[in-house]
């Protein structure tokens, strides 16, 4: 089980790590967010929203669906990873930085005031916690090419039955992600050697461009009432 009986301190993830984005195909994902120390305290958590989306890389913290696949910033919501009301409500948290975690609103609504248990936590049963150093994705799950899950812990299990990490759409994302990798991968190949003619090059570069897009998609900001309105 690894790192799933160590007790760890929820909302607390502050220990320095350099951001890793998507690695090759093979072990699908890498991340561990690094958080940022706010330049001033907030009461109001909503506050914090900008500084979230920043060092969550615009991702969610849980399923990692990024921003641009949901809608942009308006799919994504402010968890409190120790929730605010239910059984073991940490309402003194509400505005405290280290327990605000960037999520999807489905993965958020799905996860909602669950917590669990001072038994189930001194077993190890407890939800992913992406700023944590022990805390990879690919720690807790073996991601199969067809987008697929296989629980390796615990913690791993925990979270994707909570969270309903399961659930088809992100199960085509993952699929699709192993997809491009490894188009990207065979293209890059291609595009090394000397004798593809220029305008077989310009097609493979285009459409390499086009999976990178995927891979790293551009970032939306919500439009809020006194936005400029774009013009053609």
């Amino acid at each position: 089980m690894g790192q799933a009986g160590r007790t760890i301190a929820p909302g607390t993830g502050t220990t320095p790590r350099r951001n890793r984005g998507f690695t090759r195909r093979r072990s699908y994902l890498k991340m561990i967010f690094s958080r940022s120390i706010p330049k001033r305290n907030y009461r109001d958590y909503r506050l914090y929203r900008p500084l979230l989306r920043q060092d969550f890389q615009h991702r969610c913290a849980y399923c990692l669906i990024h921003e641009f696949f949901v809608g942009g910033e308006a799919g994504f919501e402010i968890d409190h990873h120790r929730p605010l009301h239910g059984p073991y409500a940490r309402p003194d948290l509400e505005a405290v930085y280290t327990n605000l975690y960037w999520s999807c609103s489905e993965c958020n609504a799905n996860k909602g005031d669950t917590w669990p248990s001072p038994e189930e936590y001194e077993m190890g049963v407890r939800f992913l916690d992406p700023c944590q150093p022990d805390d990879d994705h690919d720690l807790h799950w073996k991601f199969h090419p067809d987008g697929t899950l296989q629980a390796l812990t615990l913690i791993g299990a925990y979270t994707e039955e909570k969270l309903l990490l399961w659930r088809p759409f992100l199960q085509e994302r993952r699929a699709q992600q192993f997809r491009d990798q490894e188009e990207a991968e065979e293209l890059e190949a291609r595009l090394k050697r000397k004798q593809v003619n220029p305008g077989r090059r310009r097609e493979l570069e285009q459409r390499l461009a086009e999976i990178k897009r995927r891979l790293e998609p551009p970032i939306f900001d919500r439009a809020r009432w006194g936005d400029r309105i774009p013009h053609a």
